[in-house]
């Protein structure tokens, strides 16, 4: 597993100022018509890094399913220009883009809608950083993601097996997965962001966060984290949960913060220990650890 600087931490949730994000995540298609294609992938900390082809290079994108939209690394913006709001609430103007061809391993995603622009901050601790894969690639094809071996594979065709817990999910804000976990019985709606490298995280004034500060003793922490207007830094409070239930499967000793964010969210280091598929067609994440 690749090391980055320890200021890496990435909740990245857009959401377009207005409407007509849905219709922009749709735009665009894979091909081949069939494919398979299975390649590994490295972390900064513990988020997913894909390597993909765009404008002739081969760049190193984050794998960020709380994003709406791909996002290219751009020194300046092209395209129209609006407002885009990120998961601690802070706004950036970005630019917009049509990609004609986002290439993974054999696999051509073409006509993508895009945002861009210049994310300073954190394009320096990513080597060769190209930006997000978002859900207008994501939601385009089936994603087996092993994540303690590092592998993940992309395909048009059904990758799961009975061996899968299956999360049913919802879709709000133009198609981010959202579904439900229980703490002491009681169930509690959470974004699944995998462009967080935190377990669990959750907004300073939700009333869980209240209910977890009752409860437990929590740790006073400051560091600096990336969201869309560069890098900031944070205090926050971070506590050891000792169990998460996701449907039937427990999650055991979550790591737990409350700060400054936008919405209740399960981070990609809340499945570091397992396999997780994304199936598109059925409209749900399977897991098993």
């Amino acid at each position: 597993m690749n090391n980055y600087k320890s200021i890496l931490v990435i909740p990245t949730l857009f959401f377009l100022i207005g409407c007509g994000v849905v219709k922009m995540q749709k735009q665009g298609s894979a091909t081949p018509n069939d494919f398979d294609e299975e390649l590994t992938f490295t972390t900064a900390k513990t988020v997913i890094l894909i390597p993909a082809e765009i404008d002739g290079n081969t760049k190193n994108f984050m794998f960020d399913t709380g994003a709406d939209l791909n996002m290219v690394q751009r020194d300046s913006l092209t395209g129209k220009t609006s407002k885009w709001s990120g998961a601690s609430r802070r706004k950036m103007e970005l630019g917009t883009e049509i990609i004609d061809s986002f290439k993974i391993g054999n696999i051509k995603f073409e006509n993508i809608y895009a945002l861009n622009g210049n994310l300073v901050g954190l394009k320096e601790q990513i080597p060769n950083f190209g930006g997000l894969i978002g859900q207008s690639v994501i939601n385009k094809a089936n994603w087996l993601i092993d994540y303690p071996n590092e592998r993940i594979r992309i395909s048009n065709k059904d990758l799961s097996d009975d061996t899968f817990q299956v999360i049913e999910i919802d879709r709000k804000n133009g198609g981010n997965p959202y579904t439900f976990i229980t703490i002491d019985g009681q169930k509690y709606e959470v974004v699944i962001d995998f462009g967080s490298s935190s377990e669990f995280n959750l907004p300073q004034e939700s009333n869980l966060a209240k209910k977890l500060m009752e409860k437990y003793d929590f740790n006073e922490n400051e560091r600096e984290r990336y969201t869309l207007g560069g890098l900031q830094t944070i205090k926050e409070k971070v506590v050891i949960a000792p169990l998460i239930k996701l449907g039937n499967m427990e999650f055991q000793n979550i790591s737990t913060t409350i700060n400054v964010s936008s919405q209740p969210r399960i981070g990609i280091g809340f499945f570091k220990d397992c396999i997780i598929y994304i199936d598109n067609l059925e409209n749900s994440y399977k897991i098993k650890k």
